[in-house]
């Protein structure tokens, strides 16, 4: 099934997160970085741990990867949660790319100051719309996303009811 599309438009910014002992850097391009994200992206963003082939793949074919837009938070020193901004500065469009959290860290806000650092880095990026895709089951994604000002593209009937089934799972009228 196609994913869900998120649109995200040059506006007011959402809530200033609070890492609460979290501590949130860019990557740093190591093998040990590779690995990390490797570790967080295999609950919920790929079947299994993949090997460092398939970052270089996920990682490079959506244009220019900026370290400093590509995000690892840490908790206690282990890496909990990624996200990376991809900028087209020729047409003022980013793309959210492989936002991810392992379970142990959920439900911590982690997704929510990603979503609002990621709309932070569109801003000072130049960037004036942005979209990313996700699935209907990401619920807690979807809450953030939205939260951060992302809005849901409804391109067709299918979408306007599944992202209907999506809103009244969230509670949102």
């Amino acid at each position: 099934m196609e994913q869900l599309k998120m649109i995200w438009k040059k506006g007011g910014a959402p809530v200033q997160p609070v890492w609460d002992g979290a501590v949130c850097r860019c990557f740093d391009g190591s093998d040990k970085d590779v690995d990390a994200w490797l570790d967080i992206v295999q609950y919920g963003l790929t079947e299994k741990r993949e090997d460092k082939a398939f970052f270089y793949e996920c990682m490079y074919s959506h244009g220019e990867l900026e370290y400093d837009k590509f995000f690892i938070v840490e908790c206690d020193g282990i890496p909990a949660a990624t996200l990376a901004v991809i900028c087209d500065y020729e047409k003022k469009q980013g793309y959210i790319h492989m936002v991810g959290c392992k379970p142990e860290f959920r439900g911590r806000g982690i997704g929510s100051n990603l979503a609002y650092l990621a709309a932070c880095t569109l801003v000072s990026s130049g960037m004036e719309t942005a979209y990313l895709t996700t699935d209907d089951f990401r619920l807690p994604a979807i809450k953030s996303y939205l939260r951060a000002g992302f809005y849901p593209a409804v391109p067709d009937e299918e979408h306007e009811k599944r992202w209907n089934d999506v809103y009244e799972k969230l509670g949102i009228k």
